[in-house]
């Protein structure tokens, strides 16, 4: 949490230097700082989702990772600079690129937020327990990804000001929702082998059937309406 500040400190100078909004950016450090300690808060309730503490990959592995994934937006976004906007003669104004770097930050942390639910969920799943490998991986981290940026585009869509991207992320965050319940449902579906098969066959099914499911997708037009490939995409100029 104290990279935050540190990293704004050492930015504000080469900020002054360029003439950048400096006000602007500390408030939007503080909101950012704020957003990881409440991450970190709810991290520290659902750390018991996790593998025990004496388990392979807790220290410094699962749990370490999964809350790197949803605090390292906000990172970047402060140790890169991207905090103190430059308004130059022709660009958008402040308050524009702000909103844009607001609803970037929205989309790529609700992706990480859940990718890291979906594989929680999946990890945790019993019913039965033997079908929790379908839910897992790369299940889990799909439909909880994808699930995640249809709620960071729809967001999105209410931070920005702009009638296009308005427009752009309300359309994307509708496709991923549909595929992201698409998903869900083929791998709740190839879960329930695991009343019949052991945890490895169910693996050995549940890994490949997302990817099957695109591939399908791909061929009967009424599942490519509910099963649509695209890009997480949010404006490179936004973030820095």
């Amino acid at each position: 949490m104290i990279a935050i500040p540190v990293a704004g400190l050492l930015h504000t100078p080469l900020a002054l230097a360029r003439r950048a909004k400096i006000g602007t950016g500390w408030a939007l450090i503080a909101g950012y700082w704020l957003y990881v300690a409440v991450t970190a808060g709810v991290a520290w309730h659902v750390q018991d989702f996790f593998p025990a503490t004496d388990a392979p990959g807790k220290n410094g592995g699962w749990f370490g990772a999964a809350i790197m994934m949803v605090i390292g937006t906000p990172l970047f976004v402060v140790g890169s600079g991207g905090v103190f906007r430059q308004v130059r003669e022709g660009d958008s104004t402040a308050a524009a690129q702000i909103r844009d770097q607001l609803a970037a930050v929205t989309v790529l942390c609700c992706t990480l937020i859940g990718a890291v639910t979906g594989l929680t969920v999946g990890f945790a799943f019993d019913f039965p327990q033997d079908g929790f490998p379908a839910m897992f991986l790369p299940g889990g981290i799909l439909w909880g990804a994808l699930a995640g940026a249809a709620l960071g585009m729809r967001a999105g869509a209410l931070i920005t000001n702009s009638p296009d991207s308005h427009r752009r992320m309300t359309a994307d965050a509708k496709s991923f929702a549909r595929t992201a319940a698409s998903i869900l449902t083929c791998c709740l579906c190839v879960s329930q082998l695991g009343w019949f098969l052991p945890v490895w066959a169910v693996a050995l099914i549940g890994l490949p059937a997302p990817f099957v499911l695109f591939v399908v997708a791909g061929r009967f037009e009424r599942l490519g309406r509910w099963v649509e490939y695209r890009q997480i995409e949010v404006p490179k100029e936004a973030m820095y």
